[in-house]
Parts: structure tokens; C-alpha cells; sequence
């Protein structure tokens, strides 16, 4: 899961500007691959969009935080 973010995050911090479009596009990308990894109890709570946002956010965080 971490490593799905990461690549996301990656993608994410090369746009130039942020552009909703943009950041919704890359984020549908790599959706997919994270659907299949999630259990069972990660489907009931939220989505797998929510669930990957909220995984590039935290990553996001220890990155700025060291």
C-alpha cells in the first residue's frame, strides 16, 4: 500500500500547480491498484479513493517531518 501512495505522491508533487482534474486523474490511476490490495475491513469503512488519499497524505507528512 505504501508503495502505491509513494508512486502517487511522487506523480502528485510534479505537477506544477496544483489542478483538480489533474490531481482526480492521478488518483484514479492508481486506485485501481490498490483496490486489489485492500482487506475486507478497509471496503466497509470507505473507499479505496478515500482510503489511498488518505495513505499519500500521511506519507506526505513523514516526508515533510522527517
Amino acid at each position: 500500500r505504501r508503495k502505491i501512495a509513494k508512486e502517487c505522491l511522487n506523480e502528485l508533487t510534479q505537477l506544477s500547480k496544483y489542478d483538480d482534474k489533474a490531481v482526480t486523474a492521478i488518483l484514479d490511476k492508481y486506485t485501481q491498484q490498490f483496490k486489489l490490495i485492500m482487506n475486507e475491513h478497509q471496503r466497509r469503512k470507505s473507499t479505496p479513493k478515500a482510503w489511498l488519499s488518505q495513505y499519500v497524505r500521511d506519507i506526505g507528512k513523514e516526508c515533510k517531518n522527517g
